[in-house]
């Protein structure tokens, strides 16, 4: 946690934005997660792929590949080897995982 300077609460520690978004005409944040004190926490768009549900598929894939090619770039293991230990906990979870689930729909922040 870090503590803001116009606040005297302290506020838990964010990643950086990714490159490219700034300078991007058009630019949309589908998905935050966090863990906050052991469990998962996240917010989403559900209209973001109204048009194809399944593109949240293709997108979390697209995420597993980013975070396989930085497991490799940290030297923790190969890429292969991460996608693989991904691809196994994801269809573990996905069949057969306890995942308690529970949430509302919210509204967009604008900045």
């Amino acid at each position: 946690m870090h503590t803001d300077d116009d606040d005297d609460e302290l506020l838990p520690e964010e990643l950086e934005l990714p490159d490219g978004i700034l300078d991007a005409e058009q630019a949309v944040e589908v998905l935050r997660a966090w863990v906050a004190d052991g469990a998962l926490h996240v917010i989403f768009d559900p209209e973001t792929f109204r048009h194809d549900v399944g593109e949240w598929g293709r997108m979390l894939s697209d995420v597993a590949q980013h975070v396989a090619n930085a497991v490799e770039m940290d030297g923790q293991m190969t890429q292969q080897e991460a996608l693989s230990r991904i691809h196994d906990a994801f269809d573990q979870n996905m069949h057969g995982g306890d995942v308690s689930v529970a949430g509302r729909i919210k509204g967009r922040t604008e900045h």
